[in-house]
């Protein structure tokens, strides 16, 4: 990954303070430059597009570090700005902070201090520059943005979705709530020849069994008490382009059978009509049911399981890809921060391992609503771990399908319990799972081959 290119302004009327800051960003070799004012920064700012970050004081003759904040941000407002501020004025630095300084610092202060706040910066902007190449690329090759990942796990998913927007065949998407069941068909959808035509979602759980038939195929006025005027469907609805059935093991058993044959002949039958009529609309189904045990509950056809998993995507959860939450975050901060006043620029690297540890039973969707309730109480500036709910803040609880007591299992066994966890923990990142072990990885993918555990080569 390329790194985003950086350059310092430096804005301090103390010279000497000036020549200081210099000095530090140059021997970490970043490119800097300072000036004097505030008047002086500002020029700088306005005629040189390549600066992005702008260290400045706070207390300066004629324009001060705070009016030189409102003006940076009101012509080029991309720009990072931290304020240096002397212990009896952090009131105003905080102030600073609720109008777009980006962070503060406090004289006297250490070189460790400075820099730290330096790389946060651009930790998140290399970050955000990621996520805009990632969307760019999706968009290019996949025709959506809305799906994001950069882990092997949602590469697939994606190779998957532009297999299955190249033909008509029908597609069964399985995944647990909350991982984007919908989003993945609309991406199919959307990336194929019938992207033109209508995308029609419905929800099989959220229809009364005894409207099911006439919402799906229509029906003719008179059919039954209240049907006041003929209806065509939302199948005809979506005639040249898809419907999207979510849930579809929660549909009557009586209806599977009539959606088989529509499935089949491309034809539906409103209800109370005696003719058919042709569609053209192309299947995709969805459901967070294994489908094993819909077909032993006798939820789901097996016939019209056949007919309808002739291209099967299966979502991973999102505690089995945690290497895509920090860019689930960013793009939900972006999203955030278009409609809500109080802005978020970040993640506490504290608060990011949490986020990451914590098993997000309602996967995507857990994610979006933590980060939207975020801004809803106010949070601004960077999340920290005092922002977290108590439900991210407790550890997290071991499967009830393992042993609790290692000290009754041989020594193979606890060694082989301790790599499975620690490759749950590190979303299947060797790297990062092997540091947790205190091994190395060439010793990390031997203990995965010796204990069989191919599922995360």
């Amino acid at each position: 990954m390329a790194p985003v290119p950086v350059k310092i302004l430096i804005v301090e009327d103390d010279l000497s303070m000036a020549d200081t800051c210099e000095k530090l960003f140059r021997r970490e070799r970043l490119p800097v430059e300072k000036v004097y004012s505030g008047d002086e920064a500002l020029q700088r700012v306005q005629n040189d597009p390549s600066i992005n970050i702008v260290l400045t004081d706070l207390r300066m003759p004629g324009m001060d570090g705070t009016e030189l904040l409102r003006r940076i941000k009101e012509i080029r407002p991309e720009i990072d700005v931290i304020i240096m501020t002397g212990y009896g004025t952090i009131q105003n630095a905080i102030q600073a902070m609720k109008i777009g300084a980006t962070d503060y610092i406090t004289k006297p202060f250490d070189r460790e201090e400075l820099l730290r706040a330096i790389d946060q910066i651009l930790e998140a902007r290399q970050l955000k520059h990621e996520v805009a190449r990632l969307k760019e690329e999706l968009g290019q090759t996949y025709g959506f943005t809305n799906l994001v990942g950069r882990g092997p796990a949602m590469q697939q998913i994606f190779s998957q979705i532009r297999a299955a927007a190249r033909n008509e065949s029908s597609v069964l998407i399985l995944g647990e709530s909350g991982t984007g069941k919908e989003l993945v068909a609309r991406a199919i959808h959307y990336s194929s020849d019938r992207k033109d035509g209508p995308f029609v979602p419905v929800n099989c759980g959220a229809i009364p069994k005894e409207l099911i038939e006439s919402e799906l195929f229509g029906h003719r006025r008179g059919s039954f008490t209240g049907a006041s005027q003929d209806t065509v469907g939302l199948f005809r609805s979506a005639d040249g382009g898809t419907i999207f059935l979510d849930e579809i093991a929660e549909m009557p058993i009586e209806t599977q059978a009539t959606l088989l044959r529509t499935l089949q002949d491309k034809r539906v039958r409103a209800v109370g009509d005696v003719s058919e009529i042709q569609v053209d609309t192309r299947f995709v189904a969805a459901m967070n049911q294994k489908v094993e045990t819909a077909l032993q509950a006798g939820k789901l056809r097996q016939d019209l399981y056949y007919r309808i998993g002739v291209i099967i995507v299966k979502l991973p959860p999102l505690r089995d890809r945690t290497e895509d939450i920090p860019f689930l975050i960013q793009y939900f901060l972006e999203k955030f921060n278009k409609s809500f006043r109080n802005k978020i620029q970040g993640v506490a690297p504290q608060a990011l391992q949490r986020l990451q540890e914590y098993s997000w039973p309602g996967n995507v969707r857990e994610l979006e609503n933590f980060i939207e309730s975020s801004y809803a109480i106010g949070a601004e500036g960077q999340l920290d771990v005092r922002h977290l709910p108590d439900t991210i803040l407790k550890p997290a609880r071991a499967p009830q399908d393992r042993l609790e007591d290692p000290s009754t299992l041989p020594l193979a066994d606890v060694e082989r319990e301790a790599v499975i966890r620690a490759l749950e923990r590190a979303g299947g990142n060797k790297s990062r799972a092997a540091e947790a072990l205190r091994i190395s990885r060439s010793r990390l993918y031997k203990k995965i081959h010796d204990y069989g555990l191919t599922q995360w080569l």
